[in-house]
């Protein structure tokens, strides 16, 4: 069974607990039976990660690892500062943003990016858009 560990976690991403189920089945779907941790950062960290393996400047929402290790499989990492300003300017709630970072995160961990394949890109937002409405029914 695929489990979705969630590591320093804050009072703000508590509305993700009852739809861990459901991304858990996503994992297993996407990845097998494997471990991914979700870590909840502040700004200042998530802009330490996204210069130093993205060579990018500024807070980002969400960074992913792939270790691809039997123990752990990969890291999702999540500013949850970020993701607030996001869900406001994209008239979304916390809880669905915060669905849309996790689920983003669960299929570059599977794979995808967005970001050097156009054909690649459209696979994976078509998908994040399915499993994003899945979650949000659960």
């Amino acid at each position: 069974m695929a489990r979705l560990v969630m590591l320093e976690f804050e009072e703000r991403a508590k509305v993700l607990k009852d739809k861990l189920a459901k991304l858990e089945e996503i994992v297993e779907k996407e990845l097998g039976d494997v471990t991914v941790n979700v870590v909840f950062v502040d700004k200042e960290t998530i802009s330490k990660l996204n210069s130093k393996f993205r060579k990018k400047r500024g807070a980002t929402d969400v960074l992913t690892f792939p270790y691809g290790d039997e123990d752990l499989f990969g890291e999702i990492y999540v500013c949850l500062d970020v993701v607030e300003e996001n869900a406001r300017a994209f008239n979304n709630t916390l809880e669905r943003e915060l669905v849309e970072v996790v689920v983003h995160g669960i299929l570059h961990l599977a794979g995808y990016d967005h970001e050097y394949s156009k054909e690649n890109e459209k696979e994976m937002f078509e998908k994040q858009t399915k499993y994003v409405e899945e979650v949000m029914r659960a």
